[in-house]
């Protein structure tokens, strides 16, 4: 059965408010900082769930190269508008944005290196749709990396388990490495 419900976007109010934060707190370098940890090469294809502005999306571009691809997920509309100008006012052409209302992102299976999952967590509603669909996107040496943000990292390991899809391979702080079963 397909499923059909629309999940709830985050309001525009707030999702703008959440874009100035970020803004305050990269001026600290602090996205830059971060990506460094996540295992990029040259020619992946990569999702970054839950993108919001972007501030991962396009420096993930950059790193991958013009073999590599973005795919850039949210359901907030405004985020996917953000994404696609940003993209298009650096010239890059290895994102592609995916508005979302489903868990189905409509990305093919087995077919991305790897999927990054920052700060979302406490906002999804059914995680386990949520994870079955990275599971079905993700290769079979594919890589979740996942930092729980808002959510304690005990709770997020709880949840990575009890899909009975993923194994967690490390933790690195509160940074989850975890692969498809």
């Amino acid at each position: 059965m397909k499923e059909n419900k629309k999940l709830k976007t985050m309001s525009d109010a707030g999702f703008r408010g959440m874009v100035w934060i970020f803004k305050l707190v990269d001026l600290f370098g602090v996205s830059g900082k971060y990506l460094q940890k996540v295992p990029l090469k040259q020619g992946m294809a990569v999702v970054d769930y839950g993108c919001g502005p972007g501030r991962y999306t396009i420096p993930m571009a950059k790193l991958i190269g013009p073999r590599g691809k973005v795919f850039a997920v949210d359901i907030q509309p405004l985020a996917i508008d953000m994404v696609k100008k940003m993209a298009e006012r650096e010239n890059i052409v290895n994102v592609e944005v995916v508005l979302a209302d489903s868990y189905n992102t409509g990305i093919g299976d087995s077919t991305v290196n790897l999927v990054l999952l920052s700060d979302t967590l406490h906002m999804i509603e059914d995680c386990n749709k949520l994870f079955k669909e990275i599971h079905r996107i993700l290769k079979k040496d594919g890589i979740l990396f996942m930092n729980p943000g808002h959510m304690r990292l005990s709770k997020a390991t709880e949840i990575v388990e009890s899909t009975h899809l993923f194994e967690i391979v490390e933790c690195k702080g509160v940074d989850m490495f975890v692969t498809p079963k």
